[in-house]
Parts: C-alpha cells; structure tokens; sequence
C-alpha cells in the first residue's frame, strides 16, 4: 500500500515538472547542513539531531515556487546510567509551497514521510511550516538561512517508550545552504 502510494506520488510529481518548467524564471537546488532540536516529549530521547538535506525550488510564479526536498537527518538517543536510547535517523522526503513575502524572505510549507534508517522505526508523516531568506552571492548563488518546526507523526515506535498509541517526534530545524541558481 506505502510502495503504491509512493509511486502515486512520484508519477504526479514527474508529471508535473515539464509544465512547472515551462512557467517559471530561475529554477535553483540548494545542499545545506541541518539542526535539530527536538521539543517536548522527544526532548526526553534525544537533545540534537544533525543532517544534511538537498531542496529544489522550481518556481510557479514571481511568488510561487514548488518546492522538493530530501535528505538525511539523525537523532543522538540519550544515554545515561538508566536509559540507553538508540539514535534515531531517518530520511525525510517533502514537497510543498515557498511563498515569497519580500525581496529575499520567505515562508513555506512541506508535507510529506520521514522513512526510517533506523531497525525498528516506522515511516512517519512529516510536516513543516518555516520562515527563511537568502543572500544573493555571485550570479544566481545564494545563502539560504531558514528556521521551521518540523513534526513527524505516526504510530508509536515499539522500542521507544511512551504510553500514547499515537507518536509525534517534533523539533525546531535550522538550516544553513549553499543555494545555486540554474
């Protein structure tokens, strides 16, 4: 049922880049390095999480843009003389909206899976909704600071402990990228 969905999605989405092509002016990728810090009950099984992610954003409009992204991202699992969580780390997939406010900032949104690395660990629905900007560099270059809450949602992971059938992994993510323009 995951694997048909999955392809659901990339099919719609292959499909639709040619027509987004067509209509935009500078389409850009981005590779960027990311933090973690997770928030309330995940704080309690990790205190950081690192990673790296690679984000197109392929413009609709002057405003617009589609924006595709994955990476990698781990959770150190805290350790002390009672517990010993192991890390967690997944690999988030999203798409959504980029929706530029002003010259150089931005707010967007992303919905997609995180799919665990992890044994043991479910595929999770991520969400995310940030703010951001970019600093032109030369030519079409840019650096791109963005700061987002990101919460991963799905049934509870059978080694982590938690009375709720229902598990959120939330966490504030910061990212810095190099982007380049095409």
């Amino acid at each position: 049922m995951l694997l048909t969905k999955i392809r659901l999605t990339l099919i719609i989405v292959l499909g639709l880049v040619p027509a987004v092509l067509m209509a935009q002016n500078t389409p850009n990728i981005g590779i960027g390095g990311e933090i973690g810090l997770p928030s309330g009950n995940f704080a309690g099984v990790s205190a950081v999480g690192l990673g790296a992610s690679v984000k197109a954003d392929l413009p609709l409009s002057s405003n617009l843009a589609l924006s595709l992204n994955a990476g990698y991202m781990n959770f150190f699992g805290r350790r002390n003389q009672i517990l010993q969580v192991q890390d967690l780390s997944y690999a988030p997939a999203k798409a959504g909206l980029k929706y530029w406010l002003s010259e150089g900032f931005y707010a967007e949104g992303q919905l997609g899976a995180a799919l665990p690395l992890s044994s043991g660990l479910k595929t999770l629905l991520a969400w995310s909704p940030g703010i951001g900007t970019q600093f032109k560099l030369s030519g079409e270059n840019k650096i791109d600071l963005g700061i987002r809450y990101e919460g991963w949602s799905g049934k509870r992971d059978s080694n982590l402990i938690n009375t709720s059938s229902v598990n959120t992994k939330g966490f504030a993510g910061l990212r810095f990228a190099y982007v380049f323009g095409l």
